[in-house]
């Protein structure tokens, strides 16, 4: 039998109000994402494929934000981006720790005390802005529903609390992926197919 142990969305924000519910608009032609349709359907292993399962998370995203006729959330991957620094450091954390028990904070790191918003400033993301914004969504599951496409499915078809609407905000305009091997819930220790995703989004006007 399955089991999945599952984040509930956070918000940060400093300036104007992120609005969750996108506007009126017909689908539009989600980017071309060079990502080779296996890597949708597997989980972490040994960090090798963590590289392309963190491009497939970010593909099928910006593939549901255009079908609410959303611009694409851009990601810059050629050096280590903030939003993915932040991302991967608390993706890491994260199974290491092992506190994604049900009900339990996944977005506060229980140790360091570190949250959405203060990872993604300490890792550099964003300095003295006008206005910016950050939000973050989890994901850890098992047994088969340690992917990529199992983590944005619960995302933007399965969750009440709001990750739907991070997913498709029009006012975020940035993305970073954390991948990791393994389950962030104690649950899920040992099991197979394990995976532990963490999405950073954020908006930055300087």
């Amino acid at each position: 039998m399955k089991v999945i142990a599952l984040g509930i969305a956070a918000l940060a924000a400093a300036g104007p109000t992120i609005a969750t519910t996108p506007a009126a608009a017909s689908a539009i032609t989600a980017p071309p994402c060079v990502v080779e349709q296996k890597y949708y359907d597997r989980a972490p292993w040994n960090g090798s494929n963590g590289f392309w399962l963190s491009r497939a998370v970010h593909c099928l995203i910006n593939a549901e934000r255009a079908k609410a006729g959303l611009p694409p959330l851009t990601r810059r991957i050629a050096t280590k981006h903030p939003l993915d620094a932040a991302a991967e450091s608390h993706a890491v954390a994260a199974v290491r720790q092992k506190w994604w028990r049900p009900g339990a904070d996944s977005h506060t790191n229980p140790q360091t005390g570190s949250t959405p918003a203060s990872r993604v400033r300490g890792a550099g993301y964003c300095p003295n802005p006008r206005s910016w914004a950050v939000s973050e969504i989890t994901y850890t599951g098992w047994g088969g529903s340690g992917t990529p496409k199992a983590a944005v499915h619960w995302w933007t078809n399965v969750s009440k609390a709001g990750h739907r609407e991070i997913v498709l905000s029009p006012s975020l305009t940035d993305i970073g992926v954390g991948v990791r091997q393994g389950a962030a819930d104690p649950a899920g220790a040992g099991a197979s197919q394990a995976g532990t995703y963490v999405v950073a989004f954020g908006r930055c006007q300087q």
